[in-house]
């Protein structure tokens, strides 16, 4: 039952589901920290929001937007107009008036503040003063990336991503690669995506790969474990390499992966202490699939001392984080009472929270546990559980 419920688990979560790698293009490490930090962008930069970041570096957006007016009443008495400086704007941005902290951040953005340009950008394009402006963020965006600032060429690409203000995919190679020669890893995997899609550019596998090891080697883990679903269907012995290093800068998911390669991949001589150990790690990062694969070898004591208790415990965070298979997990448990209080209607309860799955065996051991829960418990329990899945 271990292999099979890893398996359907990696296929599901992974191997079937190559959208989600390419959205999950996540972390950053080089955004500004005492901006984005603080605004709430994320430092994150997901593919689905890089792409774009070049030419407005040479096209011409026309007359730079018009500032917004500093209200009379926002200005300190003590304080002149012309010298408003971006931490004034960030105050204000942080004490939650927006309105004031736009008009701040312009009068220091047109003071030389590429930080402060930044932030009228973001206020406009998300709205934060009561209203959108995605072509005036753009031109403020634009006047720090003329400085070279790294959020704003992020910035500018999360929007051509969208095709907003005028932005367009073929912009992008350019923007990124400033970015990317900055040291942004978010930009180099965004490279890469772009490389290996031939999205406003060319398909090119090389230089895809390329700015993948290129983020790997500046120590951006979500990078290398990017590196290593390239090979995982070509090479599945570097693939885990690859896997494995993510997992020692803390990938959760490269540890889930690592740990069910080790577990079944016909390519991987089996090494049951090394699946646990890298099982539990992604477990106890909040891996719900993991949760429910580790406690299972916990359950059997596999590479784990054998522990009915602890199985029934990971099987419950694994039942509550929402897979299905943990969702079983926990009922079986429940059902049989072992590791945790007999309970049947807590039984019925997740059984039937865990749906089908995709493996017919898994589902006929399903089945089995429901014939046998309704066969044989008080109809009014059962009648009380499914009324809570409704």
């Amino acid at each position: 039952m271990v292999a099979r419920s890893r398996r359907n688990t990696i296929r599901r979560d992974w191997r079937d589901n190559p959208s989600k790698r390419l959205a999950s293009n996540r972390a950053g490490g080089g955004f500004h920290r005492r901006i984005f930090g603080r605004l709430g962008l994320s430092r994150r930069a997901s593919v689905s929001r890089l792409a774009i970041l070049t030419a407005l570096s040479v096209l011409s957006i026309g007359v730079l937007a018009p500032l917004t007016a500093i209200p009379a009443s926002a200005a300190p008495n003590d304080v002149a107009v012309n010298a408003i400086t971006f931490e004034d704007a960030l105050k204000r941005f942080e004490a939650g008036d927006k309105k004031t902290a736009l008009a701040y951040a312009s009068s220091a953005a047109h003071q030389g503040s590429a930080d402060a340009a930044v932030m009228a950008g973001y206020i406009l394009r998300k709205g934060e003063a009561g209203y959108v402006n995605k072509e005036h963020a753009r031109a403020w965006y634009n006047m720090a990336a003329q400085k070279n600032h790294p959020d704003a060429l992020v910035a500018l690409g999360e929007m051509a991503i969208k095709n907003e203000a005028g932005l367009t995919q073929t912009d992008a190679i350019s923007y990124l690669t400033r970015a990317s020669d900055m040291g942004r890893t978010d930009a180099m995997r965004a490279l890469a995506d772009l490389y290996r899609t031939g999205q406003g550019t060319r398909s090119d596998a090389e230089q895809s790969e390329k700015y993948l090891k290129k983020a790997s080697q500046s120590f951006d883990k979500d990078a290398t474990k990017r590196l290593g679903d390239s090979y995982f269907e070509k090479d599945p012995k570097k693939a885990l390499r690859y896997y494995e290093q993510a997992a020692q800068a803390g990938h959760v998911e490269a540890a889930y992966i690592a740990g069910v390669m080790y577990a079944e991949n016909f390519d991987i001589r089996p090494n049951s202490t090394k699946s646990a150990a890298l099982l539990k790690q992604a477990a106890e990062g909040g891996h719900a699939a993991a949760q429910a694969d580790y406690g299972l070898l916990v359950y059997q004591g596999v590479g784990a001392a054998r522990s009915e208790t602890e199985a029934a415990k990971w099987f419950e965070k694994s039942a509550r984080g929402g897979d299905g298979e943990g969702q079983f997990l926990y009922a079986f448990t429940l059902a049989k009472g072992e590791g945790v209080a007999q309970n049947f209607e807590e039984a019925y309860y997740w059984l039937l929270k865990s749906g089908q799955s995709s493996v017919d065996d898994y589902d006929k051991d399903k089945a089995e546990l429901r014939k046998r829960l309704e066969a044989n418990v008080d109809p009014a329990i059962l009648a009380r559980a499914r009324a809570r899945v409704k």
